[in-house]
């Protein structure tokens, strides 16, 4: 029994005064002048297996920091790369413009006058030069609506919906509709027959619709929506479609796009059976990303007309290149987050470990004290680590004091730029943004209708 307190209180001294601050190195045992084991009170046990334990969890959490800087690099790479491949298969939106301008049923076409079923070209023409007399006095003169028929209030005019609220009425702009088999003779003539039309009927949609496709090709919004609203209030209930679908459209043009869909839809409600209005809102559904209504309206007007086919298909091939860009866009967006949480997590390790590194200090004797306890310190050790100052509050006092030591290994570890937070945080920005910019050339450029209206709309003002 004797025997084993002797081993126990041997091993117990031998805990209190060995020294392990010593390192093999050059084939010679030096000193370790930083270790964390040269203790303030080094016959305090209870302090030696905490500082043990403080050691180890700095030790192995820098290897785990250590660990997830090169996956956050690594992360940052394969976004990069795959950004990079995603403005790549973003080429395949760049014809959007063309495709817009070709879009035939987002702009004035022959078969909508057709469907207005006005007389024919010649006999407008003879009706014309009959009913004027004094053509350069008329020649001043413009169909606008207002002047003729009162807009009424109520669900009949939509005064409900943003799109026509003063506010948003004062910045409306459409751009200027053109079409080759629309000519500039063809618009002065419509103009003359919706102004003739409107003087002897202005309680007709025909004209007031008529009026609506002219400032439509004018490129004036302001009139072109009174005009449109008129037609669509005095319109029967068959041919309500006809004037909702010019009113839709000059809502989509504005880039309006949630009340454009309400107006198109129904346009399309009052005449399913008309296929031009399942194209015309399958098209501005295409433009919204709406894909899956998209398809549904087209496959509705493919099997109502099968000669729209040749337009469906050039909107259709938009929609697969489109909607694949979209969930890839989706995805690059979650990874982005997935790695700000990586980073978050970053910053919370190396957090804990300066806690946790700073109760190692605490117990430890400070560096620039060590070199006095023996005369062969290596001070060229010291000098080339350089200090650090912080306040501290001694046990028993109240008083903060300025306290200065040299940077230990840990220390200058935490502080290299390879584990350096802000680093990262630069590079994960840098990177993101770098991504947004490929794609936003490809793509937000060219599909945030709204906003593109808006700066047009702020330079013609």
């Amino acid at each position: 029994m004797r025997l084993c307190q002797f081993v126990v209180a041997a091993c117990c001294v031998h805990v209190l005064i060995a020294s392990n601050h010593w390192v093999l190195k050059d084939e010679q045992i030096v000193q370790k002048l930083d270790s964390p084991f040269f203790m303030r009170e080094p016959h305090n046990l209870i302090a030696f297996l905490e500082q043990i334990r403080y050691n180890e969890y700095v030790e192995r959490s820098y290897l785990e920091l250590l660990r997830k800087r090169e996956q956050i690099v690594e992360h940052l790479r394969f976004s990069m790369r795959f950004g990079e491949d995603l403005a790549e298969q973003a080429k395949c939106a760049m014809d959007f413009y063309l495709l817009e301008k070709g879009m035939s049923y987002l702009k004035i076409t022959p078969d909508q006058f057709k469907r207005i079923n006005l007389p024919e070209h010649r006999d407008l023409q003879q009706a014309l030069q009959k009913t004027t007399t004094a053509t350069k006095k008329e020649g001043a003169l413009e169909p606008i609506c207002n002047n003729y028929y009162e807009l009424g209030v109520g669900p009949a005019t939509y005064d409900h919906l943003d799109s026509f609220q003063p506010e948003v009425l004062e910045s409306a702009y459409v751009d200027r509709e053109h079409d080759s088999n629309i000519g500039t003779a063809t618009a002065e003539l419509m103009r003359r027959y919706a102004l003739d039309g409107l003087q002897r009927q202005p309680d007709s949609w025909k004209f007031h619709t008529l009026s609506s496709y002219y400032w439509r090709m004018r490129g004036n919004a302001l009139q072109a929506l009174p005009c449109a609203r008129l037609a669509t209030m005095l319109a029967p209930p068959e041919q309500k479609d006809i004037p909702l679908l010019s009113l839709g459209t000059i809502l989509f043009r504005m880039g309006r796009l949630a009340d454009a869909d309400l107006i198109l839809s129904a346009a399309v409600e009052h005449a399913p059976q008309v296929a031009e209005n399942h194209v015309v809102l399958a098209s501005a559904l295409a433009l919204k990303h709406d894909f899956n209504r998209s398809q549904q309206h087209f496959d509705e007007a493919e099997r109502l007309d099968p000669s729209t086919l040749p337009h469906t298909q050039q909107v259709r091939n938009f929609i697969s290149c489109l909607e694949n860009l979209t969930k890839k866009t989706s995805k690059i967006d979650s990874y982005v987050k997935y790695m700000k949480n990586e980073l978050k997590e970053f910053k919370k390790l190396k957090y804990h470990i300066s806690q946790n590194h700073e109760r190692l200090v605490q117990q430890q004797l400070p560096l620039g004290a060590r070199r006095f306890l023996d005369s062969r310190a290596n001070n060229e050790d010291l000098h080339r680590r350089g200090q650090y100052c912080s306040t501290r509050t001694p046990s028993g006092s109240d008083e903060p004091i300025l306290f200065c030591d040299f940077y230990s290994d840990m220390q200058m570890r935490l502080e290299s730029k390879d584990i350096d937070i802000d680093v990262l945080e630069r590079d994960l920005m840098a990177n993101t943004e770098s991504v947004i910019r490929q794609v936003s050339t490809e793509i937000r450029k060219q599909f945030n209708l709204e906003q593109l209206k808006a700066a047009k709309a702020s330079k013609s003002t």
